[in-house]
């Protein structure tokens, strides 16, 4: 819930829906020959409610490789670690992936 993720993340929704579809939302887009087009689906980390997946237990190391790389944002990059490993495997094994996984879950947004 940093200010520059929630930013972004508003930027990227309302870039997806309804502008990409919409003509007249970028007409100066529609000038150099770009059409609209329709995002399909949404995936929205973090969400309450996932409703769909991923197994990530090949990818593990980097992508605590590149959370490290946020060292302003993180104050006990052990402890850090810890904890998402924590809810990563928790996550696996919610899905009925077997021990020793880790697992992404998003909530899934059909925007058609």
């Amino acid at each position: 819930s940093h200010p520059d993720h929630l930013a972004a993340g508003d930027a990227a929704m309302s870039a997806v829906y309804p502008d990409s579809r919409n003509p007249f939302a970028f007409p100066e887009l529609l000038e150099e020959g770009h059409e609209p087009w329709e995002v399909r689906e949404i995936w929205l980390s973090a969400h309450s409610v996932s409703t769909h997946v991923v197994d990530v237990t090949e990818h593990i190391d980097l992508k605590f490789e590149a959370l490290r790389c946020h060292a302003s944002q993180l104050p006990d990059p052990a402890a850090m670690e810890v904890r998402v490993r924590q809810w990563m495997a928790a996550t696996a094994a919610r899905e009925g992936l077997p021990s020793g996984c880790f697992a992404e879950g998003y909530r899934v947004v059909h925007t058609s």
